[in-house]
This record gives structure tokens, sequence and C-alpha cells, in this order.
């Protein structure tokens, strides 16, 4: 017993510092232009989606029908939904929290694929290694927006397609199921974000040691001449 629960200690102390690793990788990758540019990108774009989503397919259909004013009105509702404006707190928390996470991953997906491809010794596996977080990452887009909606309301694009099976308790059951994948869209978001988090650390670390360390050559044969 004793030895079982000194393993499980260790396995969570280090799966802590893999959280702890992961999150200031996060910060390190906030300080490099690209990856901000790409999750600003993805926070609007996916933001705008997520919410033209809530309510099952009616704004898209509304969309795609409307004049360029009615357009442009039904995606500045949509953006600025992003923020909480016109939604319900509980339902605009989750929405916003599985935006900023896809908006991370993808923004980390794009830093760490730019940094593996400066290294060409690292250019097969990294293409191998990038394929699989946009796949995870794609994997949790494609949940989250499976399981978008109105979590008060019970509104999702599940309903319809439910519908046609089973009748009146379709939207109780697309409810149901919605905020399962909702649920794994986070989960499958949040373990892609430690690993992904743990490669920009690595790279970012390992890419300042390599400048000071050429920076202090440099220095040094300066002094020799």
């Amino acid at each position: 017993m004793t030895n079982g629960g000194k393993d499980w200690g260790q396995r969570l102390s280090r799966w802590l510092d893999e959280w702890k690793i992961a999150a200031s990788g996060i910060v390190l990758a906030t300080r490099s232009a690209r990856f901000l540019a790409v999750f600003a990108v993805t926070f609007v774009l996916f933001g705008i989606l997520m919410n033209l989503l809530s309510g099952s397919s009616a704004a898209l259909s509304l969309f795609w029908t409307t004049d360029l004013g009615g357009k442009m009105q039904i995606l500045s509702q949509a953006f600025l939904a992003i923020f909480g404006v016109g939604r319900n707190f509980w339902d605009w928390a989750l929405t916003f929290v599985i935006v900023v996470l896809q908006s991370l991953l993808i923004g980390l997906v794009a830093l760490v694929w730019q940094k593996k491809r400066h290294n060409r010794k690292e250019q097969v596996a990294a293409t191998a290694s990038n394929s699989d977080n946009v796949q995870s990452a794609g994997l949790a887009a494609g949940l989250a927006v499976l399981g978008s909606g109105c979590p008060t309301c019970g509104t999702t694009l599940l309903a319809p397609v439910i519908g046609t099976l089973f009748s009146t308790s379709s939207y109780a059951l697309a409810s149901a199921i919605s905020v399962v994948l909702t649920l794994a869209a986070i989960i499958v978001s949040l373990l892609t974000l430690k690993k992904l988090g743990n490669d920009a650390y690595a790279l970012i670390v390992s890419e300042r040691f390599l400048r000071r360390r050429s920076q202090h050559k440099q220095e040094s044969e300066e002094k020799n001449e």
C-alpha cells in the first residue's frame, strides 16, 4: 500500500510538473508575434462560428439568404457575443472557454511547427508531430462544433438530425449528447494543450540557450582577436 501510494504521488507530482512546464511554454509563446497573430485570427473566426451555431443552424441559414447589410449585422452580433453581449452568462462562459482553448491550440501548432522547421535534421519528425497536433486540434474543434448550442435553452446542431430518428425527444437527447461532446472537446483540447505547451517550452528555451552560447562564443572570439 505504501509503495502504491508513493507511485501515485510521484505520478501526480510528475503530471503537475508537466502542466507547470506547459503553462510556462504558453506564457513564453505569448511573446511571439506569430503566435499572437494566429491566436487573434482564430479567436475571432472560431468565436464568430461558435456563436452563429449557438442557436442551431438558423443563424447560418439566415446569413446565406439575407443581403450584405444583414450579413454584416449577423457577423457583428456574433462577434460581440464572443465577449458576452446578448448572451446568458453560463452559455457565454462555456463558449468563451472553448474558443480560447482552440485559439491557444492553433497558435501553438503554428509556433511549434515554425520553430521545428528551422532545424533540418528534425524536419521529418517535426512534420509527423505537427500532423498529429493538427489532427488533435481539428478533433477538438469538430467536437466543439458538433456540441455547439445553448446549454440553458437546449438548441444544438444535433437536434434536427436526432429528430428524424427519435421525434419528440430530439431536443432533450440532443442537449445531453451536446454536453458530452462539449466535455470531450474540452478534455481533448486540454490534453493537446499540455503536449504543445511542453513542446513550445522546450523549443523556446533551447533556442535561447543556443543563441546565448553563440553570442558568448562570438564575444570570446572577438576578445581573442
